[in-house]
């Protein structure tokens, strides 16, 4: 009898060590890491997509349902923060009186943005500005935007198909940089689907890659722990290209290690 108690309580210890055990190893290896994704219901599903494939957890910032206070809750309680894609920003955030060019476009919504970004850059969570996103991130610094790269600035590289598909071309990785250190290649081929792009570089900014037409392509900030902005859809083909791929881990990695 007493053998038999003595192997039924070995087998509870057992069971307990490697639950607790197990627990460890998830929360270690395999915690979900909240990660807040700002969008107004564009381009945001494959961002998800790219986000739970690396082991996060979604806090969804619809920018168009969610209150100022909804929002700042939101952003504390996530571990990074990423700006999606979207429309056009209104060109008098930076000075321009040109609406002529520019097409759809939300005054409300751009400032909400800009909240967004002050608040997470306020606490120090790691940034990932995507098409629109690096836009944002730009004007935030006191930079300005083209409102149409085939009228103002060229129209050499293809930056968006006239049937609205994604269009792809090279650009050119600066050296040294986050950007350079990330991908290891001086140059990448990427996809492209925008109009609008950066003319003056915020202050406090860094070039990190440009397209052969000499078009800005990614942006950091040296002096802040992680943010990269980047004009292509990182998200969208992060499967079949090694590159977006070590992108999206590095700012995961950056997000574990954050506060």
């Amino acid at each position: 009898m007493n053998r038999m108690v003595s192997k039924v309580l070995k087998l509870a210890v057992g069971v307990a060590v490697l639950v607790v055990g197990g627990i460890f190893i998830h929360q270690k290896f395999f915690e979900s890491i909240p990660i807040a994704i700002v969008h107004d219901n564009q381009w945001v599903n494959d961002v998800e997509y790219a986000i739970y494939n690396n082991r996060g957890g979604i806090v969804n910032i619809n920018i168009d349902e969610n209150s100022k206070e909804q929002i700042e809750s939101a952003i504390s309680f996530a571990r990074g923060v990423i700006f999606a894609g979207g429309d056009d920003f209104d060109p008098s955030l930076y000075g321009s009186d040109n609406t002529e060019d520019v097409e759809d476009f939300d005054r409300e919504i751009d400032e909400k943005e800009l909240d967004i970004l002050d608040i997470a850059i306020k606490q120090g969570k790691p940034v990932l500005g995507i098409c629109r996103g690096m836009q944002l991130i730009n004007i935030y610094y006191g930079g300005s935007l083209y409102e149409d790269i085939k009228k103002q600035f060229s129209s050499e590289v293809n930056h968006r198909n006239d049937d609205e598909t994604l269009a792809y071309h090279n650009v050119n990785i600066e050296d040294g940089t986050k950007l350079d250190k990330i991908v290891r290649d001086s140059d990448i081929e990427v996809n492209s689907y925008h109009h609008e792009g950066i003319k003056d570089l915020g202050d406090g900014l860094v070039v990190s890659a440009r397209s052969d037409d000499g078009l800005v392509e990614a942006i950091e900030d040296p002096g802040y722990p992680f943010l990269l902005g980047l004009q292509w859809h990182v998200e969208s083909s992060t499967g079949d290209n090694t590159y977006n791929e070590k992108i999206i881990k590095e700012f995961m990695k950056a997000v574990r290690s954050s506060k």
